[in-house]
């Protein structure tokens, strides 16, 4: 218990979600040319989830703003966006242009759903897949703007789209879901600087470096952003720019924020999550006892650089371990988290990365396992009435009815660790957590064994009361 601590003094706090989409600026002279001013906005979606529900994919055809008069596009190209993955997490996908002035409401165009759930029915827990369906001639979905915000020339502002999984998927009398999907979607407009907003967990391949503080990556699309970091950026190991190189093989993992004049991503962590060109990110749902020196992992993978036969999102593929592989926690430097996650601290709900070298013979693609990253991950539920438990300050426990993505995985309930760095949102604090009534929260964080108990522990980096 006491290296969980040193861990949890050693963590920063950093708001997670996902963004969908970033503006682009240009400017215009206000005076006598009557050249249309611009702003740029970039787009963040985010979900509120449901048990078991580990997939909830979608063609995101169009997102547009309102400013009054016309609706402005805020996304180039239609994408798949798996809204169940995110719960509190931000990817960066795109960047527009849009023109100055007050924008009032948002517009989303939806198509395809697909809805997977795991099956715990079997040892080990299978995904089950169903085909969603919208309402006859679906709609696009107008939402109005949490308030109306103002747009100004050459700034950067994020919109934070958050869709509803829990109001939006029908369940019947049982609680299982029947397919039918009415989309539920929340939004604002706000401020770059707003840490619900900021970037995180984008990962793209190495293409470029220009100087020891600043290189490029290939993300989503094809699309280049240019990375910069500074003597605060927080690297998990040693490896640093001038040990990136520029084949694609190194693939990174990073958070920060848009440089509102450059659109550069000023970086506040990194962390290296393989070295051979492959990764494949995901959930595990099934980890067998050692046995002959080694044991089996299955994955499920929700993403995949680059897309290879054999392995694809929303399939659940095994993984044999052997311990030789690299262990980590994302973005904590310190060598310290190979006592609390590792080749015999590995559990079902844990959110990873992992990297390795591809094989294929005959048809039949093979992923070796060289590193293995532990990433930060959202889950939902009802405080405990009664579970507060507080050391000092923030920094104490209690527990949750998790009803999260990953909570038919994890223990019920489960216990959640804060410390002095853990951001509490919507709330004063730890000790906010009081009363006789359940108190719904997000909880971001990561998994971890508690080596007192041997059981999995949420080590919480922000607290959110959850307020619709």
């Amino acid at each position: 218990m006491r290296g969980l601590k040193q861990l949890m003094a050693l963590f920063l706090v950093l708001p997670l979600a996902i963004v969908t989409g970033c503006g682009g600026s240009s400017s215009g002279s206000g005076g006598g040319g009557g050249v249309q001013q611009m702003g740029s906005v970039f787009t963040v979606g985010t979900d509120a989830s449901l048990p078991s529900v580990v997939s909830c994919a979608m063609t995101v055809s169009s997102v547009t703003l309102f400013n009054g008069t016309t609706n402005v596009s805020v996304m180039t190209t239609p994408q798949i966006v798996d809204f169940a993955q995110l719960s509190g997490l931000h990817q960066l996908l795109d960047l527009n242009s849009v023109p100055t002035g007050t924008y009032t409401s948002a517009t989303v165009t939806i198509s395809s759903p697909t809805i997977g759930y795991i099956n715990t029915a079997t040892t080990p827990p299978q995904i089950a897949t169903i085909a969603g369906t919208l309402p006859a001639n679906p709609d696009p979905v107008v939402v109005p703007l949490d308030a109306p915000f103002t747009v100004t020339a050459n700034d950067l502002f994020g919109l934070r789209m958050e869709f509803k999984i829990r109001q939006s998927l029908a369940t019947d009398g049982s609680g299982n879901i029947t397919g039918a999907v009415n989309p539920v979607f929340d939004v604002a407009l706000l401020n770059s600087t707003d840490s619900t907003v900021t970037i995180d967990d984008f990962r793209g391949g190495v293409v470029g470096i220009s100087s020891p503080t600043s290189f490029t990556v290939q993300g989503p699309l094809g699309r280049d952003w240019n990375v910069t970091t500074s003597n605060s950026t927080v690297f998990d190991t040693a490896e640093q720019v001038a040990s990136f190189t520029t084949d694609g093989n190194t693939i990174v993992d990073i958070s920060g924020t848009l440089d509102p004049v450059t659109h550069a991503i000023d970086a506040t962590e990194i962390s290296v999550v393989s070295t051979d060109k492959f990764l494949v990110g995901g959930l595990f749902t099934y980890i067998a006892p050692p046995s002959g020196g080694t044991t089996l992992a299955d994955l499920y993978v929700r993403y995949e650089l680059p897309a290879i036969n054999g392995i694809s999102p929303g399939d659940i593929t095994p993984l044999t371990l052997n311990g030789s592989e690299r262990y980590a926690i994302a973005n904590i430097g310190s060598p310290i988290t190979n006592l609390l996650f590792g080749y015999s601290l590995l559990t079902p709900g844990q959110r990873v990365d992992v990297g390795g070298g591809i094989q294929t013979v005959g048809g039949v693609t093979t992923l070796t396992p060289h590193r293995v990253v532990l990433g930060r991950q959202g889950q939902e539920g009802a405080w405990i009435v009664g579970s507060t438990q507080i050391t000092s300050g923030n920094q104490g426990s209690f527990t949750l009815n998790d009803n999260g993505t990953a909570g038919i995985l994890l223990p019920s309930p489960l216990t959640v660790l804060t410390f002095a760095q853990t951001n509490f949102i919507n709330l004063a604090g730890l000790s906010a957590l009081t009363g006789n009534a359940a108190i719904p929260l997000r909880i971001v964080g990561f998994i971890l064994i508690n080596p007192a108990t041997h059981q999995p522990v949420m080590v919480a980096r922000s607290v959110e009361l959850m307020t619709s």
